[in-house]
């Protein structure tokens, strides 16, 4: 691949990726700093990459080499802990009810209370609800991710969701 080709494909990787990248570093870190660290070396990788069957697979690759990392500096630190919900600057807060203070506040109450959830469950399957809702993974990727199968995916989050609609009162 020429250097313009590859240029153009790492900066199209950054822009699609980048984001949730830096949120799913973020649960492990606790630190966004850090966890930017964690995505700028992702993507470091990314560019050093010769294999072409990475271009086919890439959101599970950067998710892997993503979870990769966080978890050598987690040990390194010894700082592996659910995170709490970070804000981005690069989130967009545009939407329909933005207009309205109590559509907002509902919302991110409820939002508190889903993540606040989420935080009571296993490390795994906490893991599996943060790339398949939040990296917008498949079952295929996140088994990728994780190095389990698809099915074992879809049971760990199909028994994730359960404990959470149990846990909100059949609200999920």
């Amino acid at each position: 691949m020429e250097d313009d080709q590859a240029d153009a494909w790492v900066s199209a990787a950054m822009a699609q990726y980048e984001d949730r990248l830096l949120r799913y570093a973020c649960h492990f870190v606790h630190d966004l700093e850090l966890a930017r660290d964690i995505v700028q070396d992702t993507f470091l990788k990314l560019c050093r990459e010769l294999d072409p069957e990475v271009r086919s697979r890439l959101g599970p690759w950067l998710f892997a080499v993503c979870r990769n990392r966080a978890i050598d500096v987690c040990r390194k630190e010894n700082r592996m802990k659910v995170a709490p919900e970070y804000q981005l600057e690069t989130e967009g807060t545009a939407s329909s009810d933005s207009s309205n203070p109590l559509v907002a506040v509902e919302k991110t109450e409820a939002a508190a209370q889903v993540m606040q959830c989420v935080s009571g469950l296993p490390d795994r399957q906490q893991e599996i609800i943060r790339l398949k809702f939040h990296g917008g993974l498949t079952y295929r990727e996140i088994g990728e991710v994780m190095g389990l199968s698809v099915s074992n995916v879809g049971v760990i989050l199909h028994t994730a969701i359960g404990q959470l609609r149990k846990q909100m009162g059949g609200e999920v």
